[in-house]
């Protein structure tokens, strides 16, 4: 466990004496003469910023608390989290304590040592309840529970923001790693998604090389979900639980790990991908889901343009599984002519992409692309990008040779969290929520939208909103395949091709960890536009430049 002190003191209200001493550091060891406390005396509260998000509680030392001992506590990924109520009628959800507490009331003793809360926040509120409460507290620090592993994997270059959107999206993962699992959020969300693993395990594979949570987590969803029921209740993530099969062994080459998986695999080609492929092509489940801003909305209009889209989606996402289906297959001398009949019935159907860019994005990923796919991923920049399929649009836009468009839509979309003070990166985000917003570590205000209550969709409205969700780190597979350009060459690593796009950078410098030790690759924009490489690899490693 590690503790944090608060670093800044962001509101305070009532009858208040020395509140700036919560900041200072002291030994978290309650005494009997204590000198430097923070008195809290009738109906008071204050609010505390830590710095940046955490997972975890806080740890309150108490000297001493007289009448009333009860006090309310509210975490918050935002200060308006912590100001918001359970429920709130004209804020859809309104905060809630979903999947783990962040508001509850607590009793604090006299000379205690107390820790509340496992949680997901920055910023902490402390409110007494009674005007007969006198509290003094000596200290209250965050109890921290992050993930300390190095990370083997790293990105730098000469563009500072790039740079913050990397090390940020490392940091959002990190926090997701959680109990020998990737969770997709730490407030909300403390689950195994494996659609959603996806982007975090090829973020968690460049930065920390194989890692047990994708195996632990495949275990657990196939277990959760026998045959012929679908992984999370949904039959495309069982289209996504194959591509995390397939992406696992591309690190690990353990044939002797992944055989027991095939029988599973092979169940889910046989009896829920190929009853919902018809003979003409057409791909349709019982639940066609993609990601959020593509769902089908309440009291939508318009929306057979909008289903025809989210079929396209739902095809390529089925032929892309049944591909890696097919290598896996081939790769343990299996028969796969049901996945070549399956592939070549979805190959009849061809589709135009006018709306979605995460749609266009999985056909150019699944190799069907065409110059409405193009023209909808360039239109108006990174509107219309998804964090969950940041991976697959951002990567679509370069390999259509947009390579300095990808870039740019990627600063601008991801550092437009930045902006508003994230410190980690949120479950869904549109560019738009920007207009007229204040930011996330400042007091509400009056005729000032917040960024965080006033927005969101779906389930995820208001304060239930995750503001740290690890599907968001597809930006680390995305720089590290692109812009760095490392792609591996078949299965454990051992040959491995380096071919850059430097996106209107100049200089770049990543390590790429493989079960043999470090990649080192630099590279350097010339004067006369050559792209000068320097790479250092194990013995063990064949690099192709």
């Amino acid at each position: 466990m590690q503790y944090i002190n608060a670093n800044k003191l962001i509101y305070t209200a009532g009858q208040i004496e020395n509140a700036e001493t919560l900041l200072q550091e002291k030994i978290l060891q309650i005494g009997l003469s204590e000198v430097e406390v923070c008195t809290l005396k009738g109906k008071s509260c204050i609010i505390l910023d830590f710095g940046k998000e955490l997972s975890g509680g806080v740890r309150i030392l108490t000297f001493f608390v007289q009448g009333n001992k009860t006090v309310r506590l509210r975490f918050g990924e935002s200060v308006g989290e912590t100001c918001a109520e359970l429920k709130d009628g004209e804020k859809g959800y309104g905060a809630t304590n979903d999947h783990s507490l962040r508001d509850f009331c607590v009793n604090l003793q006299n000379f205690s040592d107390m820790t509340f809360g496992q949680t997901g926040y920055r910023f902490l509120r402390i409110d007494t309840l009674s005007e007969d409460t006198v509290l003094a507290l000596k200290t209250i620090v965050a109890a921290v529970d992050t993930d300390t592993r190095a990370e083997l994997g790293s990105f730098e270059c000469d563009d500072s923001l790039v740079n913050e959107i990397w090390n940020t999206a490392a940091y959002t993962l990190r926090l997701c790693m959680q109990n020998g699992f990737i969770w997709d959020g730490v407030k909300r969300d403390r689950l195994v998604w494996i659609g959603d693993l996806y982007p975090e395990a090829l973020a968690a594979h460049y930065l920390f090389g194989d890692i047990p949570e994708t195996l632990n987590c495949l275990d657990f969803s196939m277990k959760q979900a026998p045959l012929p029921n679908s992984i999370n209740g949904m039959p495309t993530y069982s289209l996504w639980w194959i591509l995390c099969l397939k992406e696992a062994y591309r690190v690990s080459g353990d044939k002797a790990k992944f055989e027991k998986y095939l029988a599973y695999m092979q169940g889910i080609v046989e009896q829920i991908i190929a009853p919902c492929v018809s003979e003409d092509g057409t791909v349709c489940y019982i639940y066609n889901f993609i990601d959020w801003p593509s769902r089908y909305a309440d009291g939508e209009t318009d929306t057979d343009k909008k289903e025809v889209e989210r079929l396209a989606g739902v095809a390529y996402l089925t032929k892309l599984a049944l591909q890696a289906a097919k290598e896996m297959l081939m790769e343990f001398r299996r028969d796969c002519s049901l996945c070549d009949e399956l592939i070549a019935r979805i190959n009849q159907r061809k589709y135009e992409i006018h709306i979605y860019k995460q749609i266009a994005g999985l056909g150019v990923w699944a190799g069907d692309s065409n110059d409405s796919m193009q023209e909808t991923l360039l239109h108006d920049g990174a509107k219309g990008l998804s964090t969950f399929q940041s991976y697959p649009i951002l990567t679509a836009v370069a390999g259509l040779g947009n390579y300095e468009t990808a870039l740019s839509m990627m600063k601008e979309y991801y550092g437009g969290m930045l902006s508003v003070g994230a410190t980690t990166f949120w479950e869904d985000f549109d560019l738009d929520w920007l207009k007229g917003s204040g930011r996330l570590d400042e007091m509400p205000k009056e005729g000032v939208k917040d960024i965080h209550g006033d927005f969101g969709n779906f389930c995820y409205t208001s304060f239930r909103h995750s503001f740290c969700h690890g599907w968001s780190a597809g930006v680390i597979p995305y720089l590290m395949e692109t812009v760095v350009g490392v792609k591996t060459m078949g299965a454990g690593m051992r040959r491995i091709a380096i071919r850059p796009h430097l996106s209107g950078l100049k200089h770049v410098k990543a390590m790429y960890p493989t079960p043999y030790g470090i990649v080192s690759i630099e590279h350097t924009l010339q004067e006369n536009g050559e792209v000068n490489t320097s790479i250092s690899a194990p013995k063990e490693i064949e690099v192709i430049q």
